[in-house]
C-alpha cells in the first residue's frame, strides 16, 4: 500500500462492549495458568493443561462484515476505512477481534495475562510473545490483544511471554529462550531495530516465524522477520502537512517535536513532511524530547521561549503532549494546533478542559495502535498454516479530529484510548489490578 489518504471527520467509534453479541462465541479450552505480578513480569510459572478442554473449530464466516467493520471502526477511530480496503490479514485480523468470547474464556485471558506462561487448550502451537519493554499500560495493553487473539485459534494450545526490560542482550537471549522452547510463532514490538535480527534469525532457523508489528524494521530479509505489520511513516508525515495546510489553513511557521536525537523514525517523516510543504510554510523549529515528559516541558518550554507563535506542533507521540500544553499554559501563551500519532487518555482529558475556553486548540490525532499486535498474531498463523502472507503488511494510520467524548473519566491518563480492542470488562480488570 502507497501513501494513505487523509480520512478526517469520521463518528468516533464506541468503546468494545457487546458489539459482537449476536455471534456465536467459540468454546476453547480452559486450563490452568501460572500466576505472576500484574505485568506479566518474569516471576511467572507453568500451568497444567490436564483439563484441557478439546479444540473447537473456529468458523470465520459467522462474523458478518458489518461486524468485522464496526470492529475496523473503533481500530481506526473513524468510519472511514472500508474492511474491504485492508491487507487480507488485516480484515482476518479484525473479523477475529469481532469474536465475542465467553465469560470463562476473559477470565482465562486476564490469568494469562498475569502470567509468563499459559496454557489455553489443546492446540500444539506455542505462541511466544517477545518483549521488548513491557513497563507501561500501552505495552500491557498490546499483551492482552494479543491474547486475545490467541484465543480465537484452536491450534495454539500454549503461550509463553517475555520482557526484556529495555536491555538488548536480554531479549536477544529471551527471543532464543522462546525458540528453545517450542515457540513456532513469535511476535514482538521490536524496539531494537536491526540489532534483534540475529536473535530473530537464529529462532526461524529453528522452525519458527516471526511478525513484528507498530514499529518498521527497513529492509529486514526474510530469513531474519516473516512479517511486520506497520505503517507508512513517509506518508503519516505527509498527511501531517495536509491536515495542517488543508484542513487547518495554516501559513507561517511550523514546529516539529522528536524523540532521540537522530531516531529514524522521526528523521523519516520530518524530511517527508517539509519536503511536502508549500510556500509560504516552514519548520522554524525542531526539539527532541528524548520520548520523556520532562524533555516534552522543555522542548514546548524552547518554543514558547523562541518568541515565534508557531502555528502547529507536530509529534509522533500523544502522552507527552499535557507537558507541551503545560508549558504554553505556564507562559500564558496560545496553545498551537496538535497533529500527533498515537492516543492518549491524558491528552484527551487536557484537551477537553480546554474547549469553550480561550486556550482551546484543535488537535488530530492516530488511534493507539495496540490492536495491531493481533495482526501479528494472524499473520504468524496464516504462514503456519502455509498460506501467503505479505513480508511487509501496510497498515493505514489516519488522522482524526478530537470530538468531545474522547476523554473517557473512567479511565487514567496513561489508558491508550476508546480504539483499543480489549472488552470493557476485560480493560476494567486489567485497570484495577494496577
Amino acid at each position: 500500500m502507497g501513501k494513505s489518504s487523509r480520512r478526517l471527520g469520521g463518528t468516533r467509534a464506541g468503546r468494545t462492549t457487546a458489539l459482537a453479541a449476536g455471534l456465536s462465541a467459540l468454546v476453547l479450552g480452559v486450563a490452568a495458568c501460572g500466576s505472576s505480578g500484574v505485568d506479566g513480569g518474569d516471576s511467572g510459572g507453568s500451568g497444567g493443561g490436564d483439563d484441557a478442554a478439546a479444540e473447537s473449530v473456529v468458523d470465520l464466516d459467522s462474523v458478518s462484515d458489518e461486524d468485522a467493520q464496526k470492529m475496523a471502526d473503533l481500530a481506526f477511530g473513524t468510519t472511514d476505512i472500508s474492511l474491504d480496503s485492508l491487507d487480507p490479514t488485516v480484515q482476518e485480523a479484525l473479523k477475529r477481534a469481532a469474536i465475542e468470547l465467553t465469560p470463562e474464556q476473559k477470565d482465562k485471558a486476564f490469568e494469562c495475562w498475569q502470567a509468563t506462561t499459559c496454557e489455553i487448550g489443546d492446540g500444539k502451537t506455542t505462541l511466544g510473545i517477545a518483549e521488548g519493554f513491557g513497563g507501561n499500560l500501552w505495552r500491557k495493553v498490546a499483551k492482552m490483544e494479543i491474547i486475545l487473539q490467541a484465543m480465537t485459534y484452536p491450534d495454539i494450545g500454549k503461550i509463553i511471554f517475555t520482557d526484556a526490560n529495555a536491555d538488548l542482550p536480554t531479549f536477544l537471549a529471551n527471543v532464543r529462550s522462546l525458540s528453545s522452547q517450542g515457540a513456532k510463532a513469535i511476535v514482538s514490538y521490536n524496539d531494537f531495530g536491526t540489532a534483534a535480527l540475529p536473535a530473530f534469525k537464529a529462532a526461524q532457523a529453528q522452525g519458527a516465524v516471526i511478525s513484528t508489528y507498530v514499529g518498521p524494521t527497513p529492509d529486514a530479509p526474510a530469513d531474519s522477520l516473516s512479517n511486520q505489520i506497520t505503517g507508512d511513516v513517509c506518508a503519516m508525515g505527509e498527511e501531517m502537512e495536509q491536515v495542517a495546510v488543508d484542513d487547518l489553513g495554516l501559513t507561517g511557521d511550523l514546529a516539529i517535536l522528536n524523540g532521540t536525537p537522530g531516531n529514524p523514525q522521526g528523521a523519516a517523516w520530518n524530511k517527508c513532511l517539509e519536503d511536502s510543504l508549500p510556500s509560504g510554510v516552514e519548520i522554524g523549529q525542531k526539539v527532541d524530547t528524548d520520548w520523556t515528559l520532562a524533555g516534552a516541558f522543555d522542548a514546548g518550554s524552547a518554543l514558547v521561549s523562541s518568541g515565534t507563535d508557531y502555528g502547529a506542533i507536530f509529534y509522533d507521540y500523544a502522552d507527552p503532549i499535557p507537558q507541551v500544553v503545560e508549558a504554553y499554559s505556564k507562559a500564558d501563551k496560545k496553545i498551537p494546533a496538535i497533529i500527533t500519532w498515537t492516543s492518549n487518555n491524558g491528552m484527551a482529558r487536557v484537551w477537553e478542559e480546554k474547549l469553550g475556553t480561550p486556550d482551546e486548540f484543535p488537535l488530530y490525532h492516530t488511534s493507539a495502535l495496540t490492536w495491531e499486535s493481533r495482526a501479528s498474531v494472524t499473520a504468524v498463523m496464516k504462514q503456519l498454516a502455509g498460506e501467503e502472507v505479505e513480508p511487509v503488511v501496510i497498515v493505514p494510520r489516519p488522522f482524526v479530529k478530537a470530538e468531545k467524548g474522547y476523554y473517557l473519566s473512567d479511565r487514567p491518563d496513561d489508558y491508550p484510548g476508546p480504539s483499543a480492542l480489549v472488552p470493557d470488562d476485560v480493560m476494567t480488570r486489567m485497570l484495577s489490578d494496577g
